[in-house]
């Protein structure tokens, strides 16, 4: 699959359950797919810490497309990244990881550590509050 077919408003959309924010960020543009090129990676991976929008508020996400990367590559690739850029969090999706939310092309993904952190920590307590059980 090419990273122009894909259907990220659906994508994003079917993994609300385990990524809630995600839908809602990509709705609002607060999430920027960039096609992973070996000259261009490491100048978008810096400007993603002041990457804002036309409101002055920050970007919630570079989504990297990575046609042909190996799971094996990304998953250097984020141990990499995440020791070059330490405010940053680094992910990785790849559709031949044979997980039930996987990104249907490999991808990196760079978000912003202390945001996800703080979201992850207001989902969790308010689905403690609600008496759900989390696990």
């Amino acid at each position: 699959m090419d990273a122009s077919s894909v259907n990220w408003l659906e994508y994003y959309k079917g993994i609300a359950n385990v990524c809630p924010w995600s839908y809602k960020s990509f709705i609002m543009g607060k999430i920027i797919t960039i096609p992973y090129t070996d000259n261009t990676f490491m100048s978008f991976a810096s400007a993603f810490r002041n990457c804002k929008d036309k409101d002055d508020v920050y970007t919630d996400c570079f989504v990297y497309t990575c046609k042909g990367k190996s799971v094996r590559w990304l998953e250097s690739m984020v141990d990499e990244m995440n020791e070059e850029y330490p405010d940053a969090e680094w992910l990785y999706s790849s559709p031949d990881d044979n997980t039930g939310n996987a990104t249907p092309i490999p991808v990196l993904i760079q978000q912003r550590k202390a945001q996800l952190e703080e979201l992850r920590n207001k989902y969790y307590a308010d689905e403690t509050s609600n008496g759900d059980k989390v696990e």
